[in-house]
């Protein structure tokens, strides 16, 4: 737990304060966003929408109170998430901006093109004189501030912040009914997993007497790169740098020199297993065929789905199917190799909230915002306030039972009426894990179906953030990769299916990538990996 945290303790404490913002009363805390309130103030943020699963963010429970607190009303853009890119550069082109963006999101790329251009406000004075949660934030962890700071010395967005390493990493969930079905142990290594798999494919697993309608590792379309991937290069020896240090090909080796990943031998190892996964039919052509999350779910209902990989085993489609489940941290690989890679830093977002030159307001906007990142906001947007939308029950909080017993769970009951359940990526600091399994009646082991414990044991030496790029190694990147990662999908699938042989042609595809541009891409990557450790 962050040492900022006092957490029961601290939730009754803030209980009283909250209850105390919406009366005549000053509220006795220091933190309250009574100080930045502004009656006639109305400020235009633009943010995804999620009105498929809860009511706009105009009548949110949790935006109408902080209305009544602050004084400040919000007019609200919500855009789908599928135009979300398109509709974002309209904007951007036509001059006509908000105040804000909210929960939107922008690239590094992006957050220095624009800041550049003058489009966002440079935040570290407003910060410095008017945001003492950020301040603080700061002074407290510097490599958050560091991984907000562009070349060019401004900060031009807010992060999202979390400390719990639980809620930070993706684990293999795998069919434990199945599991005690056949009497196999829940797999420690990559070759138990691998017999285990083909166990599940060949063997009536779900016990209905075919033994050909089960599903090995399976997800929608897409997930197996960056989710199952991923995680196994902690079993092969590339583990180190994390989880976004993985998404930009990159990784620290045990003479503490920065690789490259996708042209390693080791990468060729993780191939080679994922295409012995492939020829025992463990990992389902689903993968690669266009096939939908919807249809994952209905597949996972029927008893069909033998392991996935995600943050949390929820995603699987139910309060009742997870449990079906057990997570597994990271598996030990054929060298003895066993680091969680799939960890994200603490700075999981670094483009939560952007305020634009169009806003008249900055001070009282940053005001507005840096509640959030404070103990007694960010306990705000998770629970809302005592007596309202949770009880406290045995000196724990309880959400009450609109939420519990809403039929899509309890999470999507939350979020009927407070915003930073889901969804992720919002402008605050989440707050401790035990609360967040606590509120919805369950511990932090059964929150993940795993060891919360074991991530601090296995995890990785450095969890790297994205580094900061100059707006010319971010040319240069962007043109590498254009073409390096177009490749690397085609050999993949390649590689993974046995269309292209691993011993035959591993050279060929490591001396493309040379002729791509891989030697400069690791030469800049390395620059950068110096200057943030620099800093």
């Amino acid at each position: 737990m962050n040492k900022r945290w006092n957490v029961l303790a601290l939730l009754l404490a803030v209980s009283t304060a909250l209850a105390g913002c919406t009366g005549n009363g000053e509220s006795p805390s220091s933190e309250s966003p009574e100080e930045a309130a502004q009656d006639g103030i109305t400020l235009k943020f633009t943010r995804i929408s999620y009105n498929d699963v809860r009511p706009p963010s105009k009548d949110l429970w949790m935006w109408k109170k902080y209305e009544e607190m602050t004084g400040i009303k919000i007019e609200w853009e919500e855009i789908s998430s599928g135009a979300v890119n398109e509709r974002k550069n309209v904007i951007l082109g036509s001059n006509d901006l908000p105040d804000a963006f909210y929960q939107l999101g922008f690239s590094q790329d992006e957050l220095i093109k624009y800041g550049q251009q003058g489009l966002f406000v440079p935040l570290e004075d407003l910060i410095e004189e008017h945001a003492p949660n950020l301040k603080k934030l700061f002074d407290e962890n510097p490599d958050i501030k560091k991984t907000l700071t562009m070349p060019d010395g401004h900060i031009y967005s807010l992060p999202y912040v979390d400390f719990a390493k639980s809620y930070s990493t993706i684990r293999l969930y795998i069919n434990k009914v199945w599991l005690d079905n056949l009497g196999l142990p829940v797999p420690k290594t990559t070759d138990e997993l691998r017999d285990t798999l083909k166990a599940f494919v060949t063997e009536d697993a779900n016990g209905n007497g075919d033994p050909n309608d089960e599903y090995g590792w399976v997800m929608e379309s897409g997930n197996i790169n960056w989710s199952l991937e991923r995680q196994l290069l902690g079993s092969f020896g590339m583990g180190n740098g994390g989880g976004k240090a993985a998404g930009n090909w990159i990784y620290k080796d045990k003479d503490g020199q920065l690789k490259t990943i996708f042209n390693d031998p080791k990468y060729k190892e993780v191939w080679r297993y994922m295409n012995q996964l492939w020829n025992d039919g463990s990992i389902s052509q689903n993968n690669y065929s266009g096939y939908e999350y919807a249809q994952w779910v209905a597949d996972a209902a029927q008893g069909r789905v033998g392991a996935f990989s995600w943050a949390d085993p929820y995603y699987i489609g139910g309060e009742e199917l997870y449990k079906n489940y057990i997570g597994i941290n990271v598996l030990e690989g054929p060298e003895g190799d066993k680091v969680v890679n799939w960890m994200d830093p603490p700075t999981r977002g670094t483009s939560s909230f952007t305020i634009t030159n169009k806003n008249q307001y900055p001070v009282e906007t940053i005001k507005w915002v840096d509640y959030f990142y404070g103990e007694e906001g960010s306990l705000f947007g998770y629970f809302g306030l005592e007596g309202e939308t949770y009880h406290m029950v045995d000196g724990k909080p309880e959400y009450i039972d609109e939420i519990k017993n809403y039929k899509g769970g309890v999470q999507l009951g939350a979020f009927q009426y407070v915003d930073n359940v889901y969804g992720g990526f919002f402008p605050y600091v989440e707050p401790p894990a035990e609360l967040r399994t606590a509120v919805k009646g369950r511990t932090l082991d059964e929150e993940i179906l795993a060891s919360a414990e074991e991530l601090e044991q296995f995890a990785p030496e450095e969890v790297w953030p994205s580094f900061t790029p100059t707006e010319e190694e971010s040319k240069q990147t962007n043109a590498i990769l254009t073409d390096i990662n177009k490749y690397i999908t085609e050999m993949r699938v390649k590689f993974i299916t046995g269309e292209a042989d691993l011993d035959r042609d591993w050279d060929n595809y490591v001396n493309t990538l040379d002729r791509m541009g891989a030697e400069k891409y690791l030469e800049i990557r390395r620059a950068q990996y110096e200057r943030y450790k620099a800093q």
